[in-house]
Formats: structure tokens, C-alpha cells, sequence
């Protein structure tokens, strides 16, 4: 067995279990079959990377998009916003947005951004400051439980930094590389409507992964594959805004928030507390659940600052026009990234994952790189992710990584036959 005080963590995002076969993808497929590996429960939400790298929930870390401000008298200013159209303050706040991209949310209009407190972690943020995944929500990482000497993260895009990749990685000296393959998640969020370039996509991924895994055996760094979520094809959208329009409820009796998969909600009178979730249990393709309720997938906040009432689209469906939603952004995206062309013809996502974890799509893997382990039978948490990889360093996990590690080395004999061979 190679020394495992040394580990890759090659990070692929949307790689679905179910896409994972002989015919496109031989080499992650009998990684699955010939080495260890355990299947992982995720969250309901699309923010993964926090709660694997601090081994605790949204609830401890905070990242779980906003939560509510108390109410505070406005001052004249605010006033005067309010008074303008959603489409002026939103169009103005994406004017702000590509000059300072931390005036984050530019699509939420005014009279409801200003109410929230923002608790996320863009994928920007992390690509450009690396040092942000340190610490989270008050709660320590393994990337600064290691150390900068001997652990470090990066982030890639694009198809062709992968590529790149190769000749860097494993980099030597770092006990822990954690490197976060984004291009295919980001490919399939638009492209999963068209499977023959999807799976041109799958075959390059697993031959990549093949030669990374290469690699590192030959300069005896164990790799591991993870894998949190996988994607569901879109086949229909619901539009909240204009059902909340036409709902009767006065908009200044409730306040919302729109991801691609969930609303939720918060409440000012009993009269629209009722009427909205009448409203909501009525709607095909969706779910309602109470903040205590979502306790039972993980999100265990003991108020209910971030959320009041959930609605969360089944999977193959989501809520359009939604908070991330402006033509002006959405045309901006479409022209300067390439991934993102499909916006131009169409601003609905094809391919989404973050709604709640009982469906194939929000299942996610963790494989070992070399035999030589045993492996929990039951599936394994977000949360046990920190503690394992820990574990496997030979470390003391935080004491907040509560986590169970889920890969125990043992003294078999070890096979270091390509897998698959």
C-alpha cells in the first residue's frame, strides 16, 4: 500500500453514478468495482463544498444562502428604492455587480435583498481566494487543520485547466491536495439536454481521471475520487413569482427567496402564513416542509432565521423565474463564458441537483484510489468527509468534525493493479 500521510482528492462535482458505465466511462466504473468505495448522502442544496471541508452542516458552517434581518425602520433612501421597479433596481445592481462581484444577489430586486443576511459561498469566491475555505462560519477546515505547507486547494473550470492539471498534480510536498474539477457540474447544469455532447464530456472526464490516477501511483500519493451529487435532467419549470402575484397575498405580509430548486419563506401575518402554504401544497411537482421538518436532511438550524416555510421543486423540475434570473446577466453570461452559451437560447437550466436527497440524482461516491481498506456498509454523510480524510492523514479531526471516518486501512496484502485490469 502506498504511505497514506499523502493524499489527492480529485473533487468531481455532477460525475452521476448512474452515467457511470463500460460503454462511456470503463475506468471510473471499475474503480467502483474493483476498489473501495462507499455511497454518500448530500443535503438539499447546491453549496456542498463547505460542509465536506469543515465536517459540519449549514447549520454550524451558515452557509445556507441568506437568512432574514429584523425588521429596522428604512431610511429615506431605502424608501425611495422600494418605490422603483423590480427591473430598475435589479438591472442597476448587475451594473454593480461586474464592477465589485462581492455585491452579491444583483438579481434579488431591492425591497427584498435589503432584508437579508447573506450566508454563501459562490464558486467565484473560492476560485479567486482559496484562503476563504479556511475557515467557515466560526468552524476550522481541514485545509487549516493541515496547513498551508501541507495542504492546499485549487479550483478548476474549465476543461482545459484539467488538462493543465496533469502536469502539476500530485504537487510535491503537500500531504493533502484537494482539487475541485467544476467544468463537467457547470457543463451539465446547461448541456444535459443534449446527451451526445454530455457523453463526449463523460469519456473525456473518465480518461482523464485514468491518467491522474496514473500519476499519482507513480509518485505513491493514494488518490481518492469524490463525487457529491450527480444531476437530473429538466423537464418542466414552475413559476412562483407569477402564482405569488396572483395569489391575493399582499407582498408585504411574506418574504421569499428563489433558488433553482426550493423557495422559502417567511411569514409577517398569520392571514398570508395560511394562504401561501394553502398555495403551496396545491402545486404539482413540489414539496412543503416546515424549518423543524428539514431537520431531517441535515439543516438543523433551531430558528427560523433562514427559513420559515420550504418548497422544494421534485427533481426534473424546477422554479423559473428565480432569484439568480436577469435578462441583462443572463445575456452577459451567455456571451462571456462558453460553458454558458445555452443561456442565449434558453435561460432554464437543463441538468439541476439540490433539492431534497431521496431521489438517484443527489447521490454521491467516495472511491480509494488503492485496495487495502475497509469501508463502512452504510452510506456515508457530507460530514463524515472531513473526518475520514483526518483519519487517513494519521490526524486528530477538530473537535467539531464530528464525522465518522469510513475508510479503516486494514493488513491485507494490497493489489496495485490498474482498475479495471
Amino acid at each position: 500500500m502506498s504511505d497514506t500521510t499523502k493524499l489527492f482528492v480529485c473533487y468531481v462535482p455532477g460525475l452521476d453514478r448512474r452515467r457511470v458505465g463500460l460503454e462511456h466511462t470503463p475506468y471510473v466504473h471499475g474503480l467502483l468495482q474493483d476498489y473501495p468505495s462507499c455511497r454518500m448522502r448530500t443535503i438539499p442544496s447546491t453549496e456542498l463544498t463547505p460542509t465536506l471541508l469543515t465536517g459540519v452542516g449549514p447549520h454550524k458552517n451558515l452557509i445556507w444562502q441568506v437568512s432574514l434581518k429584523d425588521d429596522a425602520p428604512l431610511s429615506a433612501m431605502s424608501k425611495f428604492l422600494n418605490l422603483l421597479p423590480d427591473s430598475v433596481t435589479t438591472t442597476a445592481q448587475c451594473f454593480m455587480h461586474l464592477i465589485d462581484s462581492s455585491n452579491d444577489l444583483p438579481a434579488v430586486p431591492w425591497r427584498r435583498r435589503r432584508q437579508f443576511n447573506q450566508h454563501r459561498m459562490k464558486y467565484t469566491r473560492r476560485e479567486t481566494d482559496p484562503k476563504c475555505l479556511d475557515e467557515i462560519g466560526g468552524h476550522t477546515s481541514i485545509l487549516h487543520e493541515l496547513g498551508p505547507k501541507d495542504a492546499g486547494y485549487v479550483f478548476c473550470k474549465h476543461f482545459i485547466d484539467m488538462e493543465k492539471g496533469l502536469s502539476i498534480f500530485p504537487r510535491a510536498g503537500k500531504r493533502l491536495d484537494f482539487v475541485e474539477f467544476y467544468g463537467f457540474d457547470l457543463y451539465s447544469h446547461w448541456h444535459l439536454d443534449q446527451m451526445d455532447k454530455t457523453t463526449e464530456k463523460l469519456r473525456y472526464v473518465d480518461g482523464f481521471i485514468e491518467r491522474l490516477h496514473a500519476r499519482c501511483r507513480e509518485v505513491g500519493v493514494t488518490m481518492m475520487l469524490l463525487v457529491d451529487h450527480g444531476q437530473e435532467p429538466i423537464r418542466s419549470s414552475v413559476n412562483i413569482k407569477r402564482l405569488l402575484k396572483h395569489s391575493g397575498v399582499p407582498r408585504d405580509e411574506y418574504v421569499y427567496f428563489a433558488e433553482v430548486s426550493a423557495v422559502r419563506f417567511w411569514f409577517k401575518t398569520e392571514r398570508a402564513r395560511i394562504a401561501i402554504t394553502r398555495l403551496l401544497e396545491g402545486l404539482e411537482h413540489t414539496s412543503v416542509h416546515t424549518h423543524r421538518q428539514m431537520h431531517e436532511y441535515g439543516i438543523c438550524f433551531d430558528h427560523p432565521r433562514h427559513g420559515e416555510l420550504y418548497c422544494f421543486a421534485d427533481h426534473g423540475h424546477t422554479f423559473f423565474p428565480h432569484d439568480f434570473y436577469n435578462p441583462l446577466a443572463n445575456l452577459f453570461l451567455g456571451l462571456t463564458d462558453r460553458l454558458l452559451r445555452p443561456r442565449l437560447r434558453s435561460a432554464r437550466h437543463r441538468g439541476n441537483h439540490g433539492h431534497l436527497p431521496d431521489h438517484p440524482s443527489e447521490e454521491g461516491y467516495l472511491v480509494m484510489g488503492e485496495k487495502g481498506y475497509d469501508v463502512t456498509d452504510e452510506p456515508m454523510l457530507l460530514t463524515d468527509f472531513a473526518s475520514t480524510v483526518m483519519s487517513l492523514l494519521g490526524e486528530r479531526p477538530a473537535e467539531h468534525m464530528t464525522g465518522r471516518a469510513v475508510f479503516i486501512p486494514n493488513n491485507r496484502a494490497v493489489d496495485v493493479s490498474a482498475a479495471g485490469a
